[in-house]
Parts: structure tokens; C-alpha cells; sequence
């Protein structure tokens, strides 16, 4: 009879010399996999950086040059990632502020917000109005202009931010908080092309809302 333990280092030969390099390859194309993943995170992060800094730039200059209290955006999002064109989207937050000296930032105030809230006004800049004026001192809806008040504003233009396929992502908004002021129709056009303009860069932004 013959002793089957004999060929036992054979065999462990054997199988180490196929594991060996197919469990090296393995581990090669894993190390390979996770790399280009963590390349990609980090390219993803640096771009996002520089859409963030061409919007930021682009509020801080309009802010500066028509002298406007509080220049900011917000998207529309569902407690996780943005989702341009989501018709299920429940909440709002401010995501870019530029305010004017004296002028305390409210972007953390406006996190989380209700969608439901502004339902009014948020379904008439889905129906393509291009602009809403809010003014505190006599707008119909009391929540609505109780909102604002509360914050210290006196009236807020709202413009609709739209993504490249025409979906409703987000507000641009205007606040006036020192006076009552109106746009005159220059700077009106001014800051809709503008948001027209940063619709494209705001809709590739993606922002986890945990």
C-alpha cells in the first residue's frame, strides 16, 4: 500500500507554486484598483475646489460692484447628494454666500430647510418665472415674509438656477438688509446672466447633507 503522506510536500509544492503568483496578481491588481480609486477621489476633490472658488469669486465680485448686502445660492437636495432635476427633492441649504461688510453671513441658518415651506414661490420659478421679489413690508404670504423678516431682510429677489437640461436646482438670491432697495433693470440682468451663467458649474457639484 502506498503512503499518501508522501506526496503531501509534492502537492504543497505544487499548489504554492500556481497560488503564489495568482495570489500575488490578485493583490497586484487590488493595490491597482484602489489606487485609481483614491486618484480619482482626489481629482474629484481638486476640481470641485476650483468650481467652488469660480463661484465664490463670481458672488464676491457681483457683492462688491452693485454694493448688494447678501449675495447666495442653494440647492435643493434630499439629505444626501445633490440630484439635479430630482423631482423628489425635500430640502434646501445655502451652499455660497458673499455679504457686505457689516453684514453678518446667514449660511448657517439656512441648512436643511423644508422645501414645503416655499412651495409657493419655489412652483412659481418652476413654472419659468425668471425672478420673484420678496419684500417683507408687503408680501401676501405672512410665513413667507415672516421668514424673512426674521433674518433681518427687508425684501430678497429670488432667481432660479437651472442645470444644462433645464431642470430647477437651486435659488440665487439678493438680499437687501440695510434698506428697502430695488434693481434697477441693468443690474437685474446683470446677476440673472449671472446665474445663468454658474447654473452649469453648480449642477456638477455634488455635496453630502448627512
Amino acid at each position: 500500500m502506498v503512503d499518501s503522506t508522501n506526496y503531501y510536500p509534492l502537492i504543497a509544492a505544487f499548489l504554492t507554486g500556481i497560488a503564489g503568483p495568482l495570489g500575488l496578481t490578485y493583490i497586484k491588481h487590488k493595490l491597482r484598483v484602489k489606487t485609481r480609486d483614491i486618484d480619482k477621489r482626489k481629482s474629484d476633490f481638486v476640481n470641485s475646489l476650483h468650481i467652488q472658488d469660480i463661484v465664490n469669486n463670481s458672488l464676491n465680485k457681483l457683492q462688491i460692484k452693485y454694493d448688494i448686502d447678501r449675495l447666495w445660492i442653494a440647492q435643493f437636495h434630499n439629505g444626501g447628494n445633490f440630484y439635479p432635476g430630482n423631482k423628489s427633492m425635500k430640502k434646501l441649504s445655502m451652499t455660497f454666500e458673499s455679504t457686505a461688510p457689516g453684514i453678518a453671513a446667514d449660511i448657517m441658518k439656512m441648512q436643511n430647510l423644508p422645501v414645503s415651506f416655499f412651495s409657493s414661490a419655489l412652483q412659481k420659478l418652476n413654472n419659468g418665472e425668471e425672478c420673484l421679489l420678496i419684500d417683507t413690508h408687503t408680501e401676501e404670504d405672512y410665513a413667507l415674509a415672516s421668514f424673512w423678516e426674521s433674518k433681518g431682510v427687508n425684501s430678497v429677489y429670488l432667481f432660479p438656477v437651472r442645470c444644462l437640461e433645464g431642470g430647477f436646482i437651486g435659488i440665487l438670491g439678493v438680499d437687501f438688509v440695510k434698506t428697502d432697495n430695488i434693481l434697477n433693470e441693468s443690474i437685474y440682468k446683470k446677476i440673472k446672466a449671472e446665474a445663468d451663467s454658474l447654473s452649469g458649474y453648480i449642477s456638477t457639484l455634488s455635496i453630502d447633507k448627512e
